[in-house]
């Protein structure tokens, strides 16, 4: 007996048994594609997980590194703020080796307190193809380590050009600056100085960098970490270490560009902090021709310091030198007055009036 043929209706239609599969397996398929999406939004949560964590461990690999200047064995430290241990541990890492960089001189040494200096295994580079050529380098360097848009650098040193005008600004510049780099640099022909790669281009990383800005940072969060653990001395090295590599401000020789602006005034007021803190160490250790020279650097960047004039009264004070400390409220009142238009702050003034009347401070 021929088999009878499977019929089912579906608002007021009759359909055949082929009809049914073909919707059972729509069915099937949407299921799979809502396992695909909901797979694939997994993962891009996943991406962006072991994205941050790679930046993290990537910054901290190369504060390790910089800690370590290359040496076998490297200090594990506590990144928390409440532990009362320096030292967590230390790790063998073995000597870093240097073979997969670019062979010949290859160590770049950029100064960015000091002027603009930059030095190719002691020679200093003195010619520069281009302006803008420096002008990228500079830029550049504010990222050492990481890719920089092509579109960012054109915006921050052509900011008022046209797009066509700026990539070709761009094209030269870049040629310059290799231009620049194949004097100081002995390199294989198909290894660039400055790397290019989807729109994005950062200096290779085949080549040695130490720069005076990111060990001056590294002082300075090194000293702030080593104060809140405790050790106090070994902070005021690394505060010490900081405040000598600051020759001047960031990139003081070129001013007027203003990307440089906030950088500048950022690492300005660590240097500050950096030099407010030695001069608080020194007044503690009643040292006070130290503390007194160190309130002297801070007014040199900001004559409106009212901090540095008050260490300064208390000092002369201390030293049997009342009527100096008096002259310096009236310093600080003039310069204040001059800069902002304003008087001095009612501390500093109480202060004032306490030495005036020779009361215990």
């Amino acid at each position: 007996m021929e088999k009878e043929a499977y019929h089912y209706k579906k608002n007021g239609l009759e359909f055949g048994e082929d009809a049914r599969q073909v919707t059972d397996t729509i069915k099937l398929l949407e299921l799979m594609e809502q396992d695909y999406q909901g797979a694939r939004k997994q993962l891009e949560n996943l991406g962006q997980v072991l994205s941050v964590r790679e930046a993290q461990v990537s910054q901290r690999i190369h504060f390790a590194r910089l800690s370590s200047n290359n040496n076998s064995s490297l200090c594990l430290m506590s990144y928390q703020t409440n532990t009362t241990r320096n030292q967590l541990g230390t790790a063998r890492l073995g000597i870093i080796e240097q073979s997969n960089l670019i062979s010949g001189p290859t160590r770049l040494e950029i100064h960015c307190l000091d002027g603009f200096q930059v030095n190719c295994n002691g020679d200093k580079v003195e010619h520069w193809e281009s302006i803008k050529a420096k002008s990228l380098l500079q830029y550049l360097l504010t990222k050492p380590r990481k890719s920089i848009a092509k579109e960012e650098l054109m915006e921050a040193l052509w900011p008022d050009c046209d797009p066509k005008v700026s990539s070709n600004n761009l094209k030269a510049a870049m040629h310059g600056l290799r231009q620049t780099f194949n004097k100081v640099l002995d390199v294989e022909p198909d290894i660039p100085h400055v790397t290019f790669n989807q729109g994005t281009y950062r200096i290779n990383s085949r080549i040695q960098l130490w720069l005076d800005v990111e060990q001056f940072e590294l002082y300075w969060e090194t000293g702030r970490r080593l104060q809140i653990e405790g050790g106090q001395d070994e902070a005021i090295k690394k505060f010490q270490a900081a405040e000598e590599l600051y020759k001047d401000d960031y990139l003081s020789d070129d001013p007027y560009e203003e990307w440089t602006l906030l950088r500048r005034e950022a690492l300005r007021d660590i240097y500050l902090n950096v030099l407010g803190k030695l001069a608080d160490y020194y007044m503690q250790k009643a040292d006070y021709e130290c503390c007194i020279m160190y309130c002297f650097k801070i007014l040199n960047k900001d004559s409106c310091r009212e901090d540095a004039y008050q260490r300064i009264m208390r000092c002369y004070y201390h030293s049997g030198l009342r009527n100096r400390a008096l002259q310096w409220y009236v310093i600080c009142c003039k310069a204040i007055k001059q800069q902002l238009a304003t008087e001095p702050d009612p501390a500093t003034t109480c202060l004032y009036r306490q030495i005036l009347n020779n009361q215990t401070i």
